[in-house]
């Protein structure tokens, strides 16, 4: 009763408070997430209600990008473990909901817009123009640029799709040649706040924003996945990656300094 009571305080004390007064207390490590034995990328983060569990998801992809497997794993709070599952749990699926909705549950109007596509032409390396010159053949003023030269440019040039998700104009993620995929680096925080913390898509720190535009960065966070908010709202789950194949499972308070 008194848990409950207190975790009540923290929420409406937390239902006004804008994003620079939000802070995070010393953030503590649940558990060892390592794909090298888990397989695949990391694709969603979720909180049990009562916060007792965590649910991770990884992809496999096929070379065009498409999902070929998909496994999924639960995480005890308390015992630290990682076990296998055969599928994700009803529990996991109700939280991304309203986690990677397009609005925030706890203000319809605080909402994400999609920008895009846009086209963008890129060379991956340097072709020589120029004639024989630019090859290191001998000086002809003459010469210039050749079919085949103009041919090399396009064979090394990429044409890229770009989606980008904003939040009252502020870039939360790009999508380059991929579908979007709502939530795996952002999570509104639940109602009635009106919140969202986001991380770049290859990790960063964390960071708060909210309707006014107003915008913090959390410290606690170097190269942040996956930022999940608590069922309650007082705490902030993310991945943060020690090296290529592991990562730490942190959770930390996060309240009105």
């Amino acid at each position: 009763m008194v848990f409950i009571l207190l975790a009540a305080i923290v929420l409406q004390n937390s239902t006004a408070a804008t994003a620079r007064q939000m802070t995070l207390s010393m953030a503590q490590p649940v558990a060892e997430i390592d794909l090298g034995k888990m397989k695949g990328d990391l694709a969603r983060l979720a909180w049990s209600a009562d916060g007792s569990e965590f649910y991770v998801q990884t992809v496999e992809r096929d070379g065009r990008g498409n999902i070929k497997s998909v496994k999924h794993y639960v995480v005890s709070a308390t015992s630290r473990s990682v076990k296998g599952v055969d599928q994700e749990p009803a529990w996991a699926s109700k939280y991304w909901a309203w986690k990677s909705a397009q609005a925030s549950p706890g203000a319809s109007a605080f909402k994400i817009v999609v920008d895009g596509p846009r086209q963008e032409t890129v060379r991956a390396t340097a072709a020589p123009v120029g004639g024989a010159l630019a090859k290191g053949g001998g000086a002809d003023p003459l010469a210039g640029t050749t079919v085949a030269d103009a041919a090399s440019v396009a064979d090394q040039s990429q044409q890229k799709t770009i989606y980008t998700l904003k939040l009252n104009g502020e870039s939360i993620g790009d999508w380059v040649n991929e579908a979007v995929t709502p939530g795996t680096n952002f999570s509104w925080a639940p109602a009635p706040m009106s919140l969202l913390v986001f991380a770049k898509r290859d990790g960063g720190p964390l960071v708060l924003l909210d309707p006014s535009g107003r915008k913090r960065e959390l410290a606690g966070a170097k190269s942040a996945f996956l930022p999940a908010w608590s069922d309650d709202g007082g705490k902030i789950a993310w991945l943060e990656r020690k090296d290529r194949k592991k990562y730490d499972l942190m959770v930390a308070e996060i309240s009105p300094r």
